[in-house]
């Protein structure tokens, strides 16, 4: 029973967005604007389950029926849109054309989304809009400021890459290879002059070796003389031989009395200067006599 309830009340739907085209149509707009209403009476019966109500529980049941979120707030805003509609049509005798068709825009609009989300077997109607040069429109308002103007934008020529000109290309390259083969050839001049300072090294140290020799010859020469001019003497008791002139100094041996040795000379009033074993040593210059 409720199926078929149900399958009614869609045909109800369906029969009250014809007859408002159709009224719309014949211009009879007061009246396209009260069917517009009746029909959406019966989809709020669908959705709420009832149909004990007037103009002012009418708006309390959509408000309900939004707030529940059966239907949405762009519905609910189209119901109350259509309730005020066809509230002037039936109070005030209203009959504009502009209010007619905004009834029936919104009215076909919100039995598109009653098909979609709300009725059990999910069919659609498309009822087709009715355009009627009769229907009286809102004057578009036109604005008194002008349309900006478009910034033309110059576009600046793109520069052009520069070309290599070949034979610069070359004639710098030969000179590069010139650069290239002087350095060569002068790093080869190098080690010749490098030679001479060789040479001249050798020379040099050759020189400062000759000039060691010279001076060592000297030395030598210097040493016989030293040598040749001691004189033999004896010792007149026995006598300490020690390395400084002084009873503190190590003592490097004991002579026996009348034991040669070879003087030098004298280191002082108290000492004398004696060849011993390769190098020079003291004694008491009181205990030594020359040889006969």
């Amino acid at each position: 029973m409720a199926n078929s309830t149900t399958h009614s009340a869609w045909q109800q739907i369906q029969a009250g967005v014809y007859d408002t085209e159709k009224l719309l149509s014949g211009q009879e707009y007061n009246l396209a604007m009260i069917k517009a209403r009746q029909t959406l009476e019966i989809i709020i019966k669908q959705l709420s389950g009832r149909d004990d109500y007037d103009d002012q529980s009418l708006t309390d049941i959509i408000n309900s029926l939004c707030e529940n979120k059966t239907i949405s707030e762009k519905s609910c805003e189209h119901y109350h849109k259509i309730c005020v509609i066809s509230n002037k049509a039936v109070h005030e005798n209203n009959d504009d054309g502009f209010n007619a068709t905004t009834a029936y825009q919104l009215l076909t609009e919100e039995v598109q989304t009653f098909i979609r989300d709300y009725s059990p077997k999910k069919s659609k109607i498309t009822p087709v809009p009715v355009r009627n040069d009769n229907v009286q429109r809102r004057p578009v308002a036109k604005s008194s400021e002008s349309a900006p103007k478009r910034k033309v934008v110059k576009k600046t020529p793109k520069k052009k890459k520069p070309t290599v000109n070949t034979p610069d290309l070359i004639k710098v390259l030969i000179g590069v290879v010139i650069l290239f083969i002087l350095i060569i050839l002068f790093r080869s001049l190098n080690p010749l002059k490098g030679g001479k300072g060789t040479k001249t090294k050798t020379a040099t140290t050759t020189t400062v070796a000759t000039s060691e020799g010279s001076e060592s010859s000297e030395s030598s020469s210097e040493t016989t003389s030293a040598q040749a001019t001691t004189t033999k003497y004896i010792t007149t008791t026995k006598l300490n031989v020690r390395s400084s002139p002084s009873k503190d100094g190590d003592l490097l041996a004991t002579l026996n009395v009348g034991v040669s040795v070879e003087y030098v000379g004298a280191q002082d009033a108290n000492w004398a200067i004696i060849n011993y074993n390769g190098g020079q040593a003291y004694v008491a210059s009181a205990y030594i006599k020359p040889a006969q």
